[in-house]
């Protein structure tokens, strides 16, 4: 087996104290309820209570509230009360929070100069739960009116309610005459139109030639909710490669579907040289952009840095848990967004989800991009439990 170093997100859940009220406790809750059978679940009533209080607590974190995006929306209907408070707080902070559309779709965000003068589309996208919360009693009409008519400026917000009109009148969670009042304050609203880039490149070209070709996994049996360094053995041999060639003194950090579990037996792996990503503005060590490179990677050194990866790594990293710069909020929310964006939207919902699973076909409305695995539990399970494990710093 090639020497390599264990992704930090690993390396540092596993050393997490297990004691009371850790986040490594309430991770553990959280996933041994997910992975139970679901004809087991009414048994389980202890694991029950701590899968919710657990949940609970991270709802009330602020750098955890947005666990809320991925939670399986079954799960929110016969929730205890203290849950189904917290949940609805958290809810109504994020709608102040905007996200790129597409990165809860297929990751067609255009290269940065092919981007439309406007830039990305944004949503709220907490916003496009509204059916699920009406369904199962967290929100009402007159709620929803209220936020309607208080952000009536703004216009991101609106049409993020506006997307699930159709949903709501699908779902029969509110009487017609309930939900026309509701639309009609949305209506001044222009119908949104797909983007399209400014020019359309080779690499795009590519991109839209392989979306939805049939394709053979590397490693079938992967879990995808991790630990992603049992998917290694799989690309043994790529590895084994790189290091041949790897200068004396030369770090590298490997990615990508491969070690998340959900690649092609010809998917590519992402290669970063440590020493490149020093000399970046954008993704040098200590950036709130890069966060994800140097936790969900693994690590590769030459003969002479290699018994010394891990005192590397932890240097690294320790720039985003001890630096100062991380206990302002809004740094350490984009760092913590940039491990969100990684292992929970980035080629997991985008298509490596389905690629695993087979599952293609979705029910709904296109407004609010429902022909994605976003809306559906097998997925959020997965994401919910990749969230309590790894997107916290």
């Amino acid at each position: 087996m090639i020497n390599f170093l264990k992704p930090a997100i690993e390396r540092r859940y596993e050393l997490a104290n297990s004691g009371i009220g850790t986040r490594r406790r309430k991770a553990e809750a959280i996933c041994d309820y997910l992975k139970a059978r679901p004809e087991d679940a009414h048994t389980m009533m202890l694991e029950r209570e701590r899968f919710y209080s657990a949940c609970e607590d991270l709802l009330r974190d602020r750098d955890s509230e947005r666990i809320l995006l991925y939670f399986p929306l079954k799960l929110l209907e016969n929730a205890p009360g203290p849950f189904r408070g917290a949940y609805i707080d958290a809810w109504y902070r994020l709608l102040e929070v905007e996200d790129v559309r597409e990165n809860f779709h297929f990751g067609d965000c255009f290269e940065l100069d092919a981007r439309p003068v406007d830039g990305l589309e944004r949503v709220v996208k907490c916003a496009h739960l509204t059916p699920w919360l009406l369904k199962f009693g967290y929100i009402n009409k007159c709620e929803i009116q209220k936020i309607l008519d208080k952000q009536q400026d703004n216009e991101v917000l609106l049409q993020s309610f506006k997307d699930t009109w159709e949903c709501v009148r699908m779902m029969h969670v509110m009487p017609n005459d309930s939900l026309y009042d509701l639309a009609s304050r949305t209506s001044h609203l222009p119908e949104r139109s797909k983007p399209r880039p400014l020019y359309v490149s080779k690499k795009r070209l590519k991109w839209l030639e392989e979306k939805g070709k049939p394709v053979e996994l590397l490693t079938p049996t992967a879990k995808l909710e991790g630990p992603f360094s049992d998917n290694v053995p799989a690309f043994e041999p790529e590895l084994k490669e790189i290091v041949a060639h790897l200068r004396p003194s030369e770090i590298v950090l490997v990615g990508g579907s491969q070690l998340k579990g959900y690649g092609t037996t010809n998917s590519d792996l992402d290669i970063w040289n440590l020493r490149d990503l020093e000399f970046s503005d954008k993704y040098r060590p200590g950036s709130m952009h890069s966060a994800h490179l140097y936790f969900n990677t693994i690590w590769l050194g030459g003969e002479y840095v290699a018994s010394n990866l891990e005192q590397v790594a932890n240097r690294i990293t320790g720039m985003y848990t001890d630096s100062v710069d991380y206990l302002f909020p809004q740094i350490r929310h984009k760092a913590l967004e940039r491990l969100e964006n990684d292992l929970l939207q980035y080629r997991l919902l985008h298509k490596g989800f389905s690629r695993f699973t087979g599952i293609n076909e979705f029910y709904v409305p296109e407004e609010m991009e429902g022909d994605c695995p976003f809306y559906t539990d097998k997925y959020r399970r997965i994401a919910t439990m990749l969230y309590v494990k790894y997107v916290w710093l």
